[in-house]
């Protein structure tokens, strides 16, 4: 027994000798391995595993994509669904309308919908692994607003090439089985009614996928997909706020990388934001046909460093002078309300109209012509030119709207009130510093208005502006016409205007 203590003894001894305790050992303080410190690389390679399959599928995801949008290959797919459909109630009222024929018709249509099926099976595994991914290692994309409802078109765009493929893969199979029956059988007449109520359900969904192809874009796959969900009344910077409002998750998080890079990239007197939205207008500027290539150089030089500057004409920047002008023209598209705002000032300026040079307030507002499904985009902008701050009221009356009557109270900014007509090149009245501090220096509300879905026709909706002491300072009414059908304005058709907006720009 006691040689046994005296083992045991021996060995604790030996394992404290090998073993260096947390304390100091031979003056040095003795560090431990820790699987989840900053410099550990626990966790990294199951990071790096998801970027891969994430590019891999991406991959995919371009190539049959590429092959399903073939020059002509969309309109041949709804040209044979057509043709499939007919023909199959040609064979249904026993004419001389050949299975063989039809039969061809249908596996023909089977091999044109395997690239399609394959791209929205890609698309789907591509946006659920990007939408995995971390932000700067820190956030995960998934808490941004709008990811739910991508994934969802993405899924129910699968669903829909799965319907079609496999009904007209069914159809074929009848067709087929017809084929080695007697053209008296009863059996046939319902294998053609099958073929007939498939071929309808494919041409159905065909009519349905052809409106949009989902991810065609390299540099913004997400951005079509996207529909603004959540965003502040008040807007601070204007163009800014407005474009992140209508950015996907991947490229919001992209966005906001890539403004925290610019922190020692912008001139002195300049922040991130106040640089990114005075190229932002700029560019509208440019857009206009107000500014040439030449001056949009020099004014971004004036608010950007060399090392912006370089990554602004980087064709392999995500965010440079040619992508900034695609999200301009989605978000463009997108809301047109707040852009006709923006040129209207800018008219306003350029004319010296009585509003900016003479009134103490100014008050301008803009709702789209019509609104569909009782939803619409109103956005106010006022400038006060009193001289002093103020404190007002904004009114907001919706005729039969949801609310009806809605009172803000408001603080808006000083503004320098122009002295005559702005000019391009101007030393003193420059456009382009006019309307910079008239945007800069302005209020701009933006506003959801709803009316109940039975609600059609024209709606009034009246904004006051009233003063400290309850006057009123200006008013305004404008109307709006109610539909539930298609409409230029709605939102299925602002997605659909804001990808061939992008996508005229990319080619």
């Amino acid at each position: 027994m006691a040689q046994k203590c005296v083992l045991k003894e021996w060995i604790l001894r030996c394992h404290e000798a090998e073993v260096p305790s947390q304390g100091n050992v031979g003056g040095s303080e003795a560090i431990l391995p820790n699987p989840y410190g900053e410099e550990s690389n626990f966790g990294h390679v199951s990071e790096s595993a998801l970027e891969r399959r994430v590019r891999i599928r991406d991959a995919q995801r371009s190539l049959w994509t590429r092959v399903s949008i073939v020059r002509g290959m969309p309109e041949l797919r709804v040209l044979l669904s057509v043709i499939g459909f007919v023909y199959s109630i040609l064979m249904l009222s026993g004419g001389y309308a050949s299975d063989e024929l039809g039969l061809g018709v249908f596996i023909a249509l089977s091999l044109l919908f395997v690239p399609t099926l394959l791209a929205s099976s890609f698309a789907q595994m591509s946006a659920r692994d990007r939408l995995q991914l971390k932000i700067d290692g820190k956030r995960s994309m998934e808490s941004y607003p709008g990811v739910e409802r991508i994934l969802n078109t993405l899924h129910e765009r699968v669903l829909r090439e799965r319907t079609r493929i496999l009904c007209v893969v069914v159809s074929s199979l009848a067709i087929n089985s017809v084929m080695d029956m007697e053209s008296t059988d009863n059996l046939v007449s319902i294998l053609h009614a099958l073929v007939v109520f498939l071929s309808g359900i494919a041409l159905l969904n065909t009519l349905q996928l052809m409106q949009r192809t989902p991810m065609t874009e390299d540099d913004f796959p997400l951005l079509s997909l996207h529909a603004p969900a959540l965003h502040h009344s008040t807007i601070d910077w204007v163009l800014s706020d407005l474009l992140i409002a209508h950015l996907d998750p991947e490229t919001a998080g992209s966005w906001d990388d890539w403004v925290n890079s610019l922190e020692d990239k912008v001139r002195v007197n300049q922040t991130p934001r106040s640089a990114i939205e005075h190229l932002l207008r700029v560019l509208h500027l440019n857009h206009l046909g107000l500014l040439d290539e030449d001056r949009l150089i020099s004014e971004s030089k004036r608010v950007f460093r060399v090392a912006a500057i370089d990554g602004l004409n980087d064709d392999k920047s995500m965010f440079n002078i040619k992508s900034l002008r695609r999200l301009m023209a989605h978000t463009r598209a997108w809301q047109p309300g707040l852009f006709r705002l923006i040129d209207r000032l800018q008219d306003a300026a350029m004319k010296g109209h009585s509003s900016l040079t003479e009134s103490s307030w100014r008050l301008d507002l803009d709702l789209p012509p019509r609104c569909s499904q009782g939803q619409g985009d109103l956005f106010i902008m006022i400038h006060n030119h009193s001289k002093k701050e103020a404190s007002i009221e904004v009114e907001i009356i919706a005729a039969d709207g949801e609310p009806g009557f809605q009172t803000l109270g408001l603080n808006p900014p000083l503004s320098k009130q122009p002295k005559g007509p702005s000019i391009i090149g101007g030393e003193e009245n420059d456009l382009v510093d006019v309307l910079g501090r008239l945007i800069d220096n302005c209020l701009i509300l933006w506003i959801g208005l709803a009316w109940p879905s039975t609600t059609s026709g024209s709606r009034p909706v009246q904004v006051n502006l009233r003063g400290p002491g309850g006057e009123t300072l200006s008013s305004l009414v404008v109307a709006t016409s109610l539909s539930t059908g298609f409409n230029p304005e709605g939102a299925a058709e602002r997605m659909l205007d804001a990808a061939v907006a992008v996508r005229r720009l990319s080619t």
